[in-house]
């Protein structure tokens, strides 16, 4: 299917992916809260829990709606199941039951199955038999969801018969006549002609009013017009026997007709929804250029979700039947439809005032018909509720990526010009203006930048609360998921890599920390466990913090285990709660008494920490025996530049990311000392602080081999302060991260180093990891 579409159809396929993805992510945390609405009172459903019916309905079907447009009728069949359920539920046809809310946490599953699917192939043919079984399920575990109906094989190009609700009638066709004429004998090439002629210039006249009403939804000058055309368009498509587009028009025309009574007041949307469909028409029109009879594919799906777009009272009708105030007067017997379908032609006022002029029917006429109306209208409240619309543009990752480089090579470029050796010692105050101004400039194009790649953790932290939900079912124990910091914001690449962690250590959470309910009861603990998942900034950083109120670790245990993996050496005794906490991170390494299918094989824990140090992040655990575990994530904001210090050693020169600096000084001998293993420390305020020399770590020849003769910078390690001995600071300046090559990666020791940057005097210069410096201390201590 690929090969046949052409770049504009793969967009629109992308788009609608991307679209249904967040609308997936969007619904499952209301889908999940829905179990805590259950009604177990016989009042019925509260009003919540119908606004969030109502709420995840709308959602389904704007996905059904993307997906019969394109074609993926599968996945329109699977969500239409859905649909149905959720307005059985809504209107209190059936009882809300945790296996309702399973099988519609299953509708999301096969959904985002299906859009792999489609990322993949452009096709859903793919889930087919998954789409089927799915379908069968709602029909076998909620046979009151949807009526029966033949799911032995995919949805048709056009389906015989779409469920729709009894009420959605509204937009239906009206009867048929049958005169028993062969309409083939009217169409006659000429009178093909003729129509698709005029056929053009209304679509053209509507569309451009279409447009009109959606750049200014305040100016309804040109409904009256627009309604004119439709009902137009719906006459000749009928008269010639175009029957599916004088379905889908006749649609249109009482949607608009909602507009012009103002009934409906959500113009914006409707207008972009007609816009839409005169596409749709016009494929019709090109089938019937071609010798066709203008077949709509999906047509009952179009209508459909036009229905949806009426407001409730319209669907509310009297008997089943319209509540235009023309078809009431038929009804009632007043008027005859030639006369309603010549004022309709000739409509520039309310249809009731135009009969009531012409003489066709007396004021006692009009006002029954305005009060019938008015009671039919006055049934129900409408539900639609006009949505945000957001002001926004999709934007590709990769391009989001190149215009940081460039950034980054324009951060490098301007200290290239600051820096310039040639400059020096040079009084040039007009060139120091301008590249101060310069520098500004730069620096907050880079913030915008940055800004615009960072996206709120919320996201993130709403999969968590499905994981939780299912992980509750499959363990039988209770579980409230507390989720705070939800606005915090992370560069997106940085996010995608926490994904992982964070799903192994709510597993961890669930499996290992919080106890069975029944065993909570028993040591005075609520029935209900609590996992409270924060985030926050701080200097720089992004913390994410999991806390569950489960057994905690017992450090007997982790000392134990770790002797048996030959991990600790002697009785362990030596060890501080941190480091024996930190136990936990090797890989094998794992205290769980069986293997479940949630955890037990100690590999989660030691893909935390891969994933984590890869993105310069890293992991804290505090634990209470038998009363709570602590798990924090120390992760960076972005990924791509920093504020780094200048450091030389020597004649080569490096960066330390400022966050990592706590102070430097020049010591003096009395408060340095060496350990009898030769670990050189030095006494600051009380505190011995191990001492690294950087010239020996690249075996480089420094200015000053004296400790009191030259600089240390004291560095914030994970798990303590250490000291680097250097020659000289040389100042702050922004830093670009560039990656080491693969070859150095794989084939050297890069000895404290995380990557490297570029100098203004065009020099490479290192940029030192303080994590890997303070392990290389420790394995030589």
């Amino acid at each position: 299917m690929s090969a046949q579409l052409d770049n504009d159809q793969i967009e629109i396929i992308i788009e609608f992916i991307t679209e249904a993805r967040d609308l997936i992510d969007e619904v499952e945390p209301d889908i999940l809260t829905l179990e805590d609405k259950i009604d177990t009172s016989g009042q019925g459903l509260s009003k919540e829990a119908v606004d969030d019916l109502n709420a995840i309905f709308r959602l389904f079907h704007s996905m059904k709606g993307g997906a019969g447009f394109l074609g993926f009728n599968n996945v329109v069949e699977s969500t239409h199941t859905a649909e149905n359920l959720l307005d059985k539920l809504r209107n209190g046809q059936i009882q809300l039951t945790p296996n309702h809310v399973d099988l519609l946490c299953k509708s999301c599953d096969f959904t985002k199955e299906a859009l792999d699917c489609i990322e993949a192939t452009f096709s859903d043919e793919g889930v087919a038999e998954s789409s089927q079984q799915l379908i069968k399920l709602f029909n076998t575990d909620s046979p009151a969801a949807t009526p029966p109906q033949d799911n032995s094989a995919p949805l048709k190009e056009e389906p015989e018969e779409v469920v729709v609700d009894s009420t959605l009638q509204a937009a239906e066709a009206p009867p048929t006549i049958n005169l028993d004429i062969d309409l083939s004998d009217l169409v006659t090439p000429e009178t093909r002609t003729k129509f698709l002629e005029e056929a053009d210039d209304l679509l053209q006249e509507v569309e451009d009013d279409l447009l009109q009403i959606s750049k200014n939804p305040e100016n309804l000058d040109p409904v009256e017009r627009l309604y004119r055309n439709t009902h137009s368009f719906k006459g000749n498509c009928g008269f010639l026997g175009f029957t599916d587009l004088e379905k889908l028009v006749h649609s249109q025309e009482t949607l608009i007709e909602t507009i012009k009574s103002g009934v409906n007041k959500d113009i914006a949307r409707i207008s972009n929804l007609l816009l839409e469909l005169i596409d749709v028409s016009r494929a019709a029109l090109d089938d019937i250029t071609q010798g066709g009879t203008g077949r709509v594919k999906g047509l009952n799906i179009y209508v459909e979700i036009i229905n949806n777009h009426l407001p409730r009272t319209v669907l509310q009708m009297f008997d089943g039947e319209s509540s235009r105030i023309g078809d009431i007067l038929v009804k009632q017997g007043a008027v005859e439809r030639a006369d309603i379908d010549a004022a309709l032609d000739i409509q520039q006022k309310p249809i009731g005032e135009i009969l009531l002029e012409s003489g066709k029917i007396s004021k006692e006429n009009l006002d029954n018909a305005l009060k019938a109306q008015e009671t039919q209208r006055g049934v129900a409240v409408d539900l639609d509720k006009k949505s945000v619309k957001r002001q926004d543009i999709r934007v590709d990752i990769d391009k989001l990526d190149s215009l940081i480089n460039l950034i980054g090579e324009m951060v490098i470029a301007e200290n290239m010009v600051i820096h310039n050796p040639d400059l020096k010692d040079l009084e040039l105050e007009g060139f120091n203006k301008a590249s101060q101004h310069m520098s500004k400039i730069v620096r907050e194009l880079q913030e915008m930048a940055m800004t615009i790649r960072m996206v709120p953790i919320s996201g993130l932290f709403r999969r968590m609360i499905r994981l939780v939900h299912d992980l509750s079912r499959k363990s039988g124990k209770k579980v409230d998921l507390q989720l705070a910091g939800e606005t915090t914001e992370v560069d997106k690449t940085v996010i995608e890599k926490i994904i992982d962690p964070l799903v192994h250590l709510i597993r961890n959470s669930m499996d290992h920390g919080l106890e069975p309910n029944p065993e909570r009861l028993q040591i005075g603990k609520p029935e209900i466990g609590t996992i409270k998942l924060t985030a926050n900034h701080e200097e720089g950083e992004v913390i994410i913090t999991i806390v569950d109120d489960g057994r905690g670790l017992d450090r007997k245990k982790l000392i134990a285990k770790g002797i048996e993996k030959g991990i600790v050496e002697g009785d362990g005794s030596q060890l501080s709660d941190k480091e024996v906490m930190q136990l936990i991170f090797h890989a094998g390494f794992s205290t769980a008494e069986k293997i479940t299918d949630v955890s037990g094989r100690g590999v989660g824990m030691d893909v935390v920490r891969q994933n984590l140090e890869s993105i310069k992040g890293r992991i804290d655990i505090d634990s209470k025996l038998g009363e709570s575990t602590t798990i924090s994530l120390r992760i960076p904001l972005t990924l791509a530049i920093i504020d780094g210090m200048l450091i030389r050693t020597g004649s080569s020169h490096y960066i330390v990311p400022i966050l990592s600096i706590k102070e430097s000084f020049q010591p003096s001998l009395d408060a340095i000392t060496v350990t009898p293993d030769g670990q050189e420390m030095v006494k600051v305020r009380e505190h011995l602080l191990p001492i690294k020399r950087l010239h020996e770590m690249h075996h480089i020849t420094p200015d000053h081999t004296e400790l009191d003769e030259g600089i240390l910078i004291i560095l914030e390690g994970r798990n303590s302060n250490i000291c680097l001995f250097i020659d000289e600071l040389m100042g702050q300046q922004q830093t670009v991260i560039k990656g080491l090559s693969e070859y150095i990666n794989k084939t050297g020791d890069v000895g404290g180093v995380s990557g490297c940057t570029i100098l203004g005097n065009g020099e490479v210069c290192l940029i030192l990891d303080v994590r890997s410096i303070e392990e290389s201390i420790t394995k030589t201590s």
